[in-house]
């Protein structure tokens, strides 16, 4: 239960840092375009956690779900800031970076959750044992 607690605060986060208006953020800008960095990462963390709060239920052909759902999300957060009226606007590269955050928080998710070496030793152990 406390991972779903932890993803909607997460992405409660998103919601909120997305509809920040733009003069009120810290402009940290250490190279060109590393706002897209910040994109990717949030999204990537919003994918990670999607699978770690319900890791049975995005299984097998479920898996690609989140990517829909990250998609759709992000979008919508574009699509809120270009008609919220909060001083921010609609980017076709945010958007991107954003889509693209499923691929690292996949793949972080996969890493994590693959079984560890003794686990699986003691898997094929209990399998011949049988």
């Amino acid at each position: 239960m406390y991972k779903k607690i932890i993803f909607f605060i997460y992405l409660a986060a998103i919601s909120i840092a997305s509809q920040w208006p733009s003069n009120d953020l810290p402009q940290m800008l250490f190279f060109p375009h590393m706002d897209k960095l910040v994109h990717m990462g949030m999204y990537a963390g919003l994918t990670f956690l999607l699978f770690w709060a319900w890791p049975k239920y995005f299984t097998g052909r479920r898996q690609l779900l989140p990517v829909v759902i990250v998609i759709a999300y992000g979008f919508f957060m574009e699509f809120m800031q270009r008609y919220g009226n909060l001083g921010r606007s609609f980017e076709f590269r945010d958007e991107m970076a954003n889509a693209l955050g499923f691929i690292p928080g996949w793949i972080f998710w996969r890493w994590v959750s693959k079984p560890k070496k003794e686990d699986k030793k003691a898997m094929n152990d209990g399998v011949a044992q049988e």
